[in-house]
């Protein structure tokens, strides 16, 4: 009897040796499991770009596939398909632009259309702009000056060498654009030298609007507040430069716009509800300048950037508790007393679906336009916010019924918001995705589809105007946008974003092809969406069909064909989540 026990108490001392070292084991492999799959990640990029660089050489070599426009596009496709992937990538991103650039290069020495040379443009002009300290930043700014030579706009070519000489002094093609230069003098316009004027300091990082001709009036302020982030609407007559920064004693944090003046009927102090902000106070700090001074509560960071058309800065604030805890944990599921082995939904167990949608918690899903704002019509009158709305309100129904999650809709109505209050709502409620819905538009009757965007800096026309459409602004402005977008995206999740629009995508179509043979798949796109800017959680805008074409119109008004649009995309939510969270367990 004593051996017995002995040998029981060595056997039970045994086993929680072993489980103890299996589970330290486990947590102490956890950071190397997390760097194994960022370099599994690393290395799956660049062997995408070498697998696209090898079809590009395979072109090259052979004069025949030289000559087919069809070649040309395949290979500037695969390229644009590697950057779309893998957007921040350090070295795959900007080579993949370059690439796709001097693609259209090529093709046009055998298409001689101009529009090639363009699209080259925009793609050198995207790599110029995101990646300006790559090594080939000045390889894509000179050979954007060649192209506006082949273009006969020797003016701009002969700016674009000299901006290359002064900004890549130490690069390889220097003595190139010099020489380039040496023959265009003669077009470069001679600007008259002006007295040095004293500069207000602005924040390095900050990108900062072209104003033109006198005081704005600052003229309206707008608030959306939780407990742990407030989102400011600052309206204003026009462009308006701004500084910021912080004041103690107490603390509080400042904004100047400079040249401005208060409108006379706007009250000096707004009160801020939520408890993240005490108040906001303006006045007329110096004669050309209005002053607002955020009362800081329990604010730990703050976030400022300007939209156009109409002007408007928006103020972030962050607080203290924000960014705690993990956004997708391990999950450990416990089982009640009550619970059976079987887990089946109502025995307190959970299904693997919700086990694995952990890292889902809370969804917000966004009906476009609404109100005052129809969204596009299609050919018999049927508007777009009430077709959003109805996929919308599908979205959330099936999300809470399989992923048992938390879904919050932007509106449950039809009434109108504005755009910058959707993406406050998302980050108030400290949403884990946030998913804009709207059904696509074209002059062209013919046009149909389905596509998903992601927030970034738009690669071809077509994405720019569904972005003016959408954010109920000129192409124009897109453009301008592009330039401020940078500095905007910081902390942006793109990568995420990017990996949830493919699976959206890709699910929304494989749902919709099974009963509908004419689905037409768009791909994934990016373009810079009001609705998008400043969340701070993988978003994306999709849109389902085109209410313009009268096919897609037809099927827009059909329940069914709607309930598989909210398949698709409820489908591709829940492969996010799973890969997400097996992605926490994968060796």
């Amino acid at each position: 009897m004593k051996l017995y026990f002995l040998h029981r108490n060595f056997n039970n001392g045994l086993s929680i040796y072993i489980t103890t070292f299996f589970v330290l084991s486990f947590v102490l492999f956890l950071p190397s499991l997390s760097s194994a799959k960022k370099s599994s990640a690393q290395d799956k990029a660049q062997r995408e770009y070498r697998l696209a660089k090898n079809k590009y050489d395979q072109l090259a070599r052979s004069s025949k596939l030289r000559k087919s426009r069809r070649s040309w596009e395949r290979v500037i496709q695969n390229f644009k398909r590697v950057y779309k992937k893998y957007p921040n990538h350090p070295s795959v991103a900007p080579k993949s632009l370059y690439m796709a650039a001097r693609s259209y290069r090529g093709l046009y020495g055998y298409s001689r259309r101009k529009s090639d040379l363009k699209k080259a443009l925009e793609l050198n002009n995207t790599l110029l702009k995101r990646f300006p300290n790559h090594s080939l930043a000045d390889d894509a700014l000179f050979a954007n000056g060649e192209i506006y030579l082949w273009l006969g706009d020797k003016e701009k070519a002969a700016k674009t060498f000299q901006q290359l000489i002064k900004k890549y002094p130490k690069g390889d093609l220097v003595k190139a654009a010099k020489k380039r230069l040496a023959s265009l003098k003669p077009f470069l316009k001679e600007r008259k030298k002006q007295p040095k004027k004293k500069e207000k300091k602005e924040p390095p990082s900050q990108s900062q609007p072209k104003i033109s001709g006198g005081p704005v009036l600052v003229e309206n302020i707008r608030y959306w507040s939780d407990s742990d982030y407030t989102r400011v609407v600052i309206d204003t007559s026009g462009p308006v430069k701004f500084s910021q920064g912080y004041l103690s004693n107490p603390r509080r944090f400042f904004i100047d716009l400079t040249p401005a003046k208060k409108k006379k009927d706007l009250k000096p102090k707004v009160p801020v509800e939520g408890g993240l902000l005490k108040s906001v106070r303006l006045g007329q700090f110096k004669k050309d300048t209005v002053r607002i001074v955020f009362d800081l509560a329990k604010a730990k960071g703050t976030k400022v950037f300007y939209l156009e058309d109409p002007f408007r800065v928006v103020v972030d604030a962050f607080g203290v508790d924000y960014y705690a805890g993990d956004s997708c944990p391990v999950p450990v599921t416990k089982r009640s007393k009550k619970s059976d082995k079987s887990g089946k939904k109502g025995t307190g167990g959970l299904s693997l679906a919700q086990q694995l949608g952990l890292c889902v918690k809370k969804v917000v899903i966004d009906a476009g336009h609404g109100g005052k704002d129809p969204g596009a019509k299609g050919p018999t009158g049927l508007k777009e916010k009430h077709v959003v709305l109805k996929v919308a309100k599908k979205v959330a129904y099936k999300l809470r019924k399989r992923l048992g999650c938390n879904v919050v809709l932007t509106r449950s109505r039809d009434r109108f918001l504005p755009l910058v209050q959707r993406t406050a709502i998302a980050n108030a409620k400290k949403a884990d995705l946030f998913i804009s819905i709207h059904a696509n538009a074209s002059r062209d009757r013919r046009a149909r589809g389905v596509e998903t965007y992601f927030l970034n800096f738009a690669l071809d026309k077509d994405a720019m105007a569904v972005a003016a459409r959408e954010n109920a602004t000129s192409t124009k402005r897109i453009s301008e946008l592009q330039n401020i977008l940078k500095d905007i995206m910081k902390n942006t999740k793109i990568e995420e974003s990017a990996r949830l629009a493919r699976y959206i995508q890709n699910n929304l179509v494989n749902v919709l092809k099974k009963r509908y043979r004419r689905v037409k798949n768009l791909g994934v796109k990016q373009a810079p969406f009001f609705v998008l800017i400043g969340a701070q959680m993988p978003s994306v805008l999709v849109e389902i069909s085109f209410i313009s074409n009268p096919q897609e119109e037809k099927l827009l008004k059909s329940s069914r064909y709607l309930d598989r649009i909210a398949e698709g995309i409820v489908r591709g939510i829940e492969a996010y989540a799973m890969d997400t969270q097996m992605a926490y367990l994968k060796p």
